[in-house]
């Protein structure tokens, strides 16, 4: 093993706990409505910073998901784009 030995896995850090008055609020408490355009925007940085901090099967199922909605707007701009 060498002259380090076995080195300590790495901390999960996770955001304090805040109750209603505070300026934390949980995983599930939006701060704007979810069919508003801030609303979209919160929900799609949810699903970045999930991305980032959750297991390989649940990273690649938002993935999918994501894809889902992404691919055929894409597509329809691009049909749009061309054929107009």
């Amino acid at each position: 093993m060498g002259s380090q030995g076995i080195k300590r896995r790495k901390v999960r850090r996770r955001p304090p706990r805040g109750d209603d008055d505070g300026a934390v609020r949980s995983n599930w408490d939006l701060e704007n409505a979810p069919f508003t355009f801030e609303g979209q925007i919160e929900g799609l940085g949810r699903l970045g910073r999930g991305l980032s901090t959750a297991p390989p099967w649940m990273r690649i199922t938002a993935k999918v998901v994501a894809a889902t909605f992404i691919v055929p707007f894409v597509i329809y701009t691009v049909n749009w784009l061309l054929i107009d």
